[in-house]
């Protein structure tokens, strides 16, 4: 397979999380779920501030926590969960909004996979007058898929802007 980055690559994989967003903003959370490898991981570890950080002393060592560190195993059962109807967190629903920008492309250490960083805004609106709004970046590992769809996410790791989570909860998916 080809390493070079062209544009018809680019415009494919954009397309590709674009369209991931919106089976995420439809609420089909199945669909979605095959988008990923049997082996994938999905995280989201606790944004921290470290003044050493601020005056380019690289970041403390050790253990991380997380929000969440899935594979798909877990990221079904979160799924089934919001089938129920009985998950409180999303009862209504909540409307949300992708949104995915700067898409940049890095070939992987393995033949015909890539990394593939980007920027998100996810808008979530709930009940009368919650309204969450997370800022950040992704980097995922895309596999060609076997199946016959385009990509598959192997890796997923998120990283949101703020240091102080203001939501009342994380039921949603990034």
């Amino acid at each position: 397979m080809s390493r070079a980055i062209t544009p018809e690559l680019q415009l494919d994989i954009e397309r590709f999380l674009y369209e991931e967003a919106a089976l995420l903003d439809r609420h089909e959370y199945r669909t979605w779920l095959a988008l990923f490898t049997a082996d994938a991981v999905y995280r989201m570890p606790v944004t921290t501030n470290h003044h050493e950080q601020a005056v380019g002393a690289p970041p403390p060592t050790g253990p991380v926590a997380n929000y969440f560190d899935d594979n798909t195993v877990t990221l079904g059962q979160r799924i089934k969960r919001l089938e129920t109807g009985k998950g409180w967190a999303e009862m209504p629903p909540s409307r949300t909004r992708h949104f995915v920008s700067n898409v940049y492309l890095k070939p992987a250490d393995i033949d015909g996979e890539w990394e593939v960083d980007c920027c998100f805004l996810l808008y979530r609106s709930r009940l009368e007058r919650q309204v969450d709004i997370f800022a950040g970046s992704r980097s995922d590992r895309l596999r060609p898929s076997t199946d016959g769809s385009r990509w598959k996410i192997a890796r997923r790791d998120i990283t949101l802007d703020q240091g102080t989570l203001l939501a009342n909860n994380l039921s949603i998916f990034f």
